[in-house]
Order: structure tokens, then C-alpha cells, then sequence
């Protein structure tokens, strides 16, 4: 209590607050108390001011991995901000959330506190160290190039980026003088942890990841850091992820203080953003606690997954939007098996997230550049960055979408994604196999549908039965080795989740192998307008 207040201010207000005759004095006095109270709590959990101004809301945000558009430059500073910003302009994307390839490690920029990727192998980027020779630090780059466009440009920093397990370039110094800093090769469940993976129970990583982050923020003029935690888990030893949950929590809060008072310094907010699980089940067993992070508003955008096609964003919009925070679905096809994503597939999702409520679409791993494109991605992707930002658009461009069940399985780096998550999975005989296809939308009679489904080991002679809502799809005919096609109306789709069930009716005996199913599919194809 500060100094000048009676030592039985409290005690007071619990005898006599509310009491006939407590005087006018007395009431400003304890309100003020209170107010003051109030007030220092609210310091506590870093309500800061600059959070009382709105955020602003982008229709995408697209986050740049770093390393291909550069390297994919061969060392040319312009062609390197023709494959970063030539894809973007005229599109829906109002915010680049910029990571600078190097997965948080090392720097691809001008540090003192992270070495320069390739120190530690004798593999040096050399392209990198002559733009930042040349003065053309890649940060100051991508900020100044990025604000000339209009566009809001964050810090996309994997805080525990496991890229060095098996690229030796990005292998720091760092963790070779403290292995244990690192978790390394555990089982958690049925995956085993990456062996680079940090350990954040240890302070001095807690301490080396927030000095990356100051230094950033002293040095370059970014609108917002994103802090992205899907890059990767684990981030505690196993079994210690829920009762290790308020370490990172006060990670945040420290950034947070931080980002606040570089923000008034600088005359204008910056913003924070934390990538995490798909569901907040997922989020605690990771140790991400979320509805903390949301009370304490430690955030202004909340994205949701990495590669999972089933997110569920109304459990993050009930916390979220009372406080003000935007929940960005993450629109990604990789760990899904569908790499590069088909443009049906990201338009069949980008309108089920609108459909449920998001407040834009991000998009991550799309590298849409096309001079000597490493990733083998296509031209549509640019196009696809020009619709996904409007439901509107979206509906009255794309006639072709793809909505999927969701596959994939929990990977070595996304341990609780998944959740939700069945396929692959075996047919039986004995036992149904049940999966949910999300289709946010309504089809009229003009629309043609098909399912799909892909069976591992498929004979022509297996009989397969499948129920769609209840209502058994007959129309199955082969298309290649593994695929089964069946047309179906629309009136049998439901808007939002249907259930689908599957079972090995008869086996054949022409192979003993496992009837896996590997994917099921809505394809549609709607009318032009």
C-alpha cells in the first residue's frame, strides 16, 4: 500500500463500506484505494495502454518462411523483393508476418545476439552477408519495402525451431556448448521429439529467446511480433508440460511489458501474435495457456494450427472477442499430405473458417513466386491470395472446392495437433470406422458432388459400405489404383460437420495387406455465374 494511506484502510472498507452515514470523504478515499488497486493488478498482468487502442483486423495475413524466396534469388537483392512482394500486391493481404529463414537459431540479419547462420558449420549464406555489407540488412528491408506498400509487417519468430536437427547451417553454437538446454529425442505419446528441441523449463533458454526479441525491437521498426509456437513443441520434458504451462506464460508477459514500453517510445502500439494448437485441449497439454493469455490480453491475434484442416475457432472466439483479440485460422497443406496445397482445398477451407467465424485467413509455407521456384509452387497461389480474403469473392470466383477429413496424424513437432484427426486409418470387418467431413456450405441442385476416397491396398473384388448422415452412397465406381468416386446429392450434405462411416464389408483374398483409408473427399463443382 502506498505510503500516506492509514494502516486500517482495508479493514475499514470491510466494516463500514455500504453502511448508513459512511461519509462523502470516506467514499472517495476507499474508491480511490480501490481504483489504485485496480490499477496495479492490472499492471501486473500487463493490460497495458496501448491495448486500449483496436488492433487492426487484416482480411490475410501471409507469413513469409524467409529462406526460399532469398535463396531462390541467387543473391539478387531485387529479385529477392519481387518473389517476397511481387505475389502480393493487389491482394487481400494487409499484413506480412516476415521470418527471415534462418528458424530463430541463427540470424539471417545484423545480430549480436544470435551469430550469423552457417558460424558454427563453416556453411555460411553468403548472400545474406553481402547484403548486410552492403547495407541492406534484410530486416530494415522488409519493413521500409513493406510500410511503401501499405502493409503491416511483423517479426515471425519460431521460438523453438527444430530445423537444426537435420540442416546443419542452422545449428548454433549455443546448444552445442549446452546440450542440456535441450529436451532431445523422447517419446510423448507415439512421437518422439525432435532431439534440437529446447527445454524452456531451463532459465537461460527463457533468457536467450527474450534478448532475440529486444534486440529486434531496438533495432528495426516492426508493427508486431509473432511468436510462433507450432515451430516447435515439445517445450517441456514429458509430463511436465501442463505444470511447466506458467513459464511461458511469464515469457509473454515479460515480451508484452516489453513490446509496451518500446511502443511508447516509438509514439504508436506493437502488436503481439502467438501461433498455437487448433483446440484448447491441445493448447494445455502442450503447455499453452491460452485462456490466461486471452484474461491477461498478453495478445492481439491468435492463430490457429499448423497443417490441421478441422480448427476449432468458436472455442477461441468466445474468450477472445470480448477482449478484442482476433482468432486467424492457419491455412497450410503440408503436414495434411496436401503439398502444395490444391486451390479447391484452400477455398473449400477458407470459407469454412469464414463460415465459422474467423476473423481472417492466414497463410503459411505458400510460396507463390515465380522465378525458379524451389518449392514447386504455382501462380494460383498469387491468385487465390486475391479471394480468400472475402467470403463474397471467394463464393463468386471459385467454382471448384474441395472440402477433406481431416489426415495426417500427430508428426515429431506437432505432438497434440490432431486431436480431432482419424485418418490414415484401417477398414474392418468387424468394426465401423467413423470420420466427420466439414462442409460449411450450402449446395443447390445446380451444384455436381462427388466423394472420394482413397484405400490403401484396394481390390477390385473388396466391398466396401459407406454412409453419408445416415444415408447409404451406392453410386461407387474405381478411378486409378486406390480411389473410389461416388456421386451424391446435395440435399444429403449437412451444413457444418457430417459423419461418415466406413466398413470392410468383405475382404479379398487376392492380398492379406490392411485396407488403410488414407483420405475422403467432397468435391464440388458449382455453376458460373
Amino acid at each position: 500500500m502506498p505510503s500516506g494511506y492509514p494502516e486500517n484502510t482495508v479493514s475499514d472498507r470491510e466494516t463500514t463500506v455500504g453502511k448508513p452515514g459512511l461519509s462523502d470523504h470516506r467514499v472517495f478515499r476507499l474508491t480511490s484505494i480501490l481504483a489504485l488497486t485496480v490499477c496495479l493488478s492490472s499492471f501486473d498482468v500487463l493490460q497495458s495502454a496501448d491495448n486500449q487502442e483496436p488492433a487492426r483486423r487484416y482480411r490475410v495475413i501471409f507469413n513469409c518462411d524467409g529462406h526460399a524466396v532469398a535463396s531462390d534469388a541467387q543473391g539478387d537483392l531485387n529479385q529477392w523483393l519481387e518473389n517476397l512482394f511481387g505475389p502480393l500486391g493487389k491482394s487481400h493481404v494487409d499484413a506480412l508476418f516476415w521470418c527471415d529463414g534462418a528458424g530463430g537459431n541463427t540470424a539471417n540479419y545484423d545480430s549480436r545476439v544470435l551469430e550469423r547462420t552457417g558460424v558454427q558449420s563453416g556453411e555460411p549464406r553468403t548472400y545474406i552477408d553481402k547484403w548486410i555489407d552492403e547495407g541492406n540488412d534484410p530486416p530494415k528491408v522488409v519493413v521500409r519495402e513493406a510500410h511503401k506498400r501499405g502493409m503491416d509487417v511483423f517479426y515471425s519468430f519460431r521460438i523453438n525451431d527444430v530445423h537444426d536437427s537435420f540442416i546443419p547451417d542452422e545449428m548454433p553454437t549455443f546448444k552445442l556448448k549446452n546440450p542440456h538446454w535441450m529436451i532431445g529425442e523422447r517419446k510423448y505419446g507415439n512421437v518422439t521429439s525432435f532431439r534440437t528441441a529446447l527445454n524452456f523449463a531451463v532459465p537461460e533458454v527463457r533468457e536467450l529467446k527474450f534478448r532475440v526479441i529486444e534486440e529486434l525491437f531496438q533495432n528495426y521498426d516492426f508493427d508486431g511480433l509473432e511468436i510462433d509456437f507450432l515451430r516447435s513443441a515439445p517445450y517441456f520434458l514429458p509430463g511436465e508440460q501442463v505444470e511447466n504451462a506458467h513459464l511461458l506464460t511469464r515469457l509473454l508477459q515479460r515480451v508484452r511489458r516489453h513490446l509496451t514500453e518500446r511502443g511508447k517510445q516509438r509514439g504508436r502500439p506493437i502488436r503481439l501474435a502467438v501461433r498455437v494448437n487448433e483446440n484448447l485441449h491441445s493448447c494445455r497439454l502442450d503447455g499453452f495457456d491460452v485462456p490466461a493469455w486471452i484474461d491477461q490480453e498478453l495478445v492481439d491475434f491468435i492463430i490457429l494450427g499448423s497443417g490441421v484442416m478441422d480448427i476449432e475457432i468458436g472455442q477461441f472466439r468466445k474468450l477472445a472477442a470480448p477482449r478484442g483479440i482476433y482468432v486467424y485460422p492457419c491455412l497450410y497443406g503440408w503436414p495434411s499430405q496436401y503439398s502444395p496445397i490444391p486451390a479447391a482445398l484452400a477455398s473449400g477451407l477458407a470459407g469454412n473458417y469464414w463460415e465459422q467465424g474467423a476473423d481472417g485467413i492466414y497463410v503459411f509455407n505458400w510460396f507463390p513466386h515465380t522465378r525458379n521456384n524451389s518449392e514447386s509452387h504455382g501462380l494460383y497461389m498469387a491468385g487465390l491470395l486475391r479471394q480468400i480474403g472475402d467470403l463474397s469473392v471467394l463464393r463468386g470466383e471459385q467454382q471448384q472446392l474441395m472440402f477433406a477429413v481431416d489426415r495426417g496424424r500427430p508428426q515429431r513437432d506437432y505432438h497434440h495437433n490432431w486431436l480431432h484427426c482419424v485418418l490414415p486409418a484401417p477398414l474392418s470387418t468387424k468394426k465401423d470406422l467413423d470420420v466427420t467431413l466439414r462442409a460449411y456450405d450450402r449446395f443447390n441442385d445446380t451444384a455436381v458432388l462427388h466423394l472420394e476416397m482413397e484405400v490403401e491396398h484396394l481390390q477390385a473384388d473388396d466391398e466396401i459400405s459407406v454412409g453419408l448422415n445416415g444415408v447409404p452412397v451406392t453410386s461407387w465406381r474405381r478411378s486409378g489404383v486406390n480411389r473410389l468416386v461416388a456421386k451424391v446429392p446435395a440435399a444429403q450434405l449437412h451444413y457444418g460437420k457430417n459423419l461418415v462411416v466406413m466398413q470392410l464389408v468383405k475382404q479379398s483374398a487376392r492380398s492379406s495387406a490392411p485396407r488403410t483409408v488414407t483420405a475422403f473427399e467432397l468435391h464440388v463443382s458449382r455453376a458460373s455465374k
